[in-house]
C-alpha cells in the first residue's frame, strides 16, 4: 500500500482529523496544515497517517475552504474578539495572534479594523489586576524613596502585556484610584 497513490479513504481520513480538530477549536489554515502533517512525523509507523503529507493535506484544506470551514480572516476575528477584552494590550494580541500562524496581512487588516471601528478596549481586566499587583508592591517597598520601583515594576509588567506607554499610564492611574 505504501507505493500506491492515496484513495478517496485516505483523503476521507485526512478531512476527518481535520474536522475533529476544527470541532474543538479554531485554527488558521497554516496551524492546521502543521498540526495534521505533524502527524505523520509523531506516528511514522501507523499506515493511516502514511499520506497525511503536505501536498494531500492542503488539498484537502483547499476544498474545506471552499464550503466556508476555513477562513483565516473569520478565525482572526474571532481570536481578536476573545482577547481584546482581556488582560493583554494590541501588541500582545498581534503576537498571539502570529503564534496561531495567522498571516501577518489578515492580522494587520483585523486590528486596524478593529481600531478604525473606534471599538474602545475594556481595560476592567487589567486595572484590576493591576492593582492587586501595585498593593503587593507596595507593601514589598513601604519606603516612599522605593517610589520609582514600584512605578518601574508596574511599566514593565504592562510592557509585558503589550501595552503602549499612554495605554500603561491611564491604567496605573485608574489602579491607583481604586486603592485610595
Amino acid at each position: 500500500m505504501n507505493n500506491m497513490a492515496p484513495q478517496l479513504e485516505d483523503y476521507q481520513h485526512i478531512k476527518e482529523k481535520i474536522v475533529d480538530y476544527l470541532s474543538r477549536q479554531g485554527f488558521s489554515e497554516k496551524k492546521l496544515l502543521q498540526k495534521v502533517t505533524d502527524l505523520k512525523r509523531h506516528y511514522p509507523r501507523t499506515q493511516r497517517y502514511f499520506f497525511y503529507t503536505p501536498e494531500h493535506v492542503q488539498r484537502v484544506i483547499d476544498e474545506l475552504k471552499e464550503a466556508g470551514l476555513i477562513d483565516d480572516r473569520r478565525y482572526a476575528e474571532e481570536v481578536l474578539r476573545q482577547l481584546r477584552d482581556r488582560k493583554d494590550g494590541v501588541h500582545r494580541i498581534k503576537q498571539k495572534m502570529y503564534r496561531r500562524l495567522i498571516p501577518k496581512q489578515i492580522i494587520e487588516d483585523v486590528l486596524r479594523g478593529w481600531q478604525t471601528e473606534g471599538l474602545p478596549q475594556d481595560y476592567t481586566a487589567i486595572i484590576r489586576e493591576t492593582k492587586r499587583k501595585l498593593e503587593r508592591l507596595r507593601e514589598k517597598h513601604p519606603s516612599k524613596k522605593e517610589a520609582y520601583k514600584i512605578k518601574s515594576k508596574l511599566f514593565a509588567f504592562l510592557g509585558q502585556k503589550g501595552y503602549t506607554v499612554e495605554e500603561i499610564k491611564d491604567i496605573i492611574i485608574q489602579a491607583e484610584k481604586l486603592i485610595t
